[in-house]
């Protein structure tokens, strides 16, 4: 079971981290101006997206899954902790659209969206590890 434990934390520092990069990659992309290659710049974004982030966000959810099924565990902290990565899953999904979105029109303006997701992860990855670590309930 330490191994699935290592395995969980692994994925959710890889899902994170994406998380709080992806935001700026996708402004950096709508903002062409700064960039010389566009479609190229998209394509690395598009990459991090499926390649990179969804897979670790999908380890993260197994493995975390299989944690607290094994474990047994079924405490109120638990129910919170999990509406909170049910949270950080919908801004996965967001920063998702928006990436689709840019590829369909490169000149749209996403900076404001992807601020906006980037404080909402910023904000969300603090109070799990909260719940994770006091296990207030």
């Amino acid at each position: 079971m330490l191994w699935l434990l290592l395995l969980h934390i692994s994925a959710v520092i890889c899902w994170c981290g994406s998380l709080l990069y992806l935001p700026a990659l996708i402004a950096e992309t709508s903002s062409q101006a700064t960039i010389d290659e566009p479609q190229r710049h998209l394509a690395s974004t598009l990459n991090v997206f499926t390649l990179f982030a969804t897979p670790a966000a999908l380890t993260a959810i197994v493995s975390g899954t299989a944690l607290f099924l094994t474990g047994g565990i079924t405490d109120l902290w638990l129910i919170l902790k999990l509406t909170l990565v049910a949270a950080l899953v919908l801004c996965h999904a967001l920063s998702g659209w928006i990436v689709l979105s840019t590829e369909k029109d490169p000149d749209k303006n996403v900076v404001l969206p992807c601020v906006l997701v980037g404080i909402v992860v910023a904000m969300l990855i603090p109070a799990i590890l909260w719940v994770v670590l006091t296990k207030p309930f």
